[in-house]
């Protein structure tokens, strides 16, 4: 399958970063945004036409800076609740390429957005097709360590030689407060090139 995801989104390097990301933790490069303007009910936007990519996330998430990671913003009181943008060059035309939805999330659960020595499992995998005709995957997965338990989404598209991953999540307690607003976030995140 499609290299591994391309290469597992060139994950095995990155897992830490997204493991920090999660956390909170690590410096790096800022996104280019536009000032977030409230684009939906408590709900601030980021457009960065650079790398050709819009989504939405929760108000009172604060922007940091991981290294390896387009763009972050976090909770600073709920540490697993986060949204964070990898940008990875590609051959594909279309992540169809790659394989199905459900290989690729199994493939990016199973290799890159789980945490080292936790066990992921994916829940529910679904396509979407923008007006431009960009096609995303998503899915929906948990992932389990001795410490916590983390319930997250997951977009995927591939548009002018650049792979996007958005992951967004909250802690499996809050889940339940939480998943309309993870929902507005990985649904509402398109690229325009």
């Amino acid at each position: 399958m499609g290299d591994d995801v391309e290469g597992a989104a060139r994950a095995l390097g990155r897992r830490d970063a997204l493991r920090r990301a999660a956390l909170g933790v690590g410096v790096g490069v800022a996104c280019a945004n536009a000032s977030p303007a409230l684009a939906l009910s408590g709900m601030n936007a980021v457009k960065d036409t650079r790398e050709g990519y819009e989504f939405l996330y929760p108000v009172g998430w604060q922007e940091i800076q991981v290294d390896g990671q387009q763009a972050v913003y976090k909770d600073i009181i709920e540490p697993l609740e986060s949204v964070a943008l990898n940008v990875y060059p590609t051959q594909r035309k279309s992540v169809a390429e790659i394989g199905t939805a459900e290989e690729v999330a199994k493939t990016l659960v199973g290799k890159a957005l789980t945490a080292p020595g936790a066990a992921g499992k994916v829940l529910a995998t679904s396509e979407r097709t923008d007006k431009d005709g960009h096609l995303y995957y998503q899915f929906e997965f948990v992932t389990k360590t001795k410490s916590y338990e983390r319930h997250a989404l997951t977009v995927v598209t591939v548009t002018q030689g650049k792979f996007y991953t958005l992951t967004t999540g909250s802690s499996e307690k809050r889940w339940g407060k939480m998943k309309e607003r993870l929902n507005a976030t990985v649904g509402s995140f398109n690229v325009y090139y």
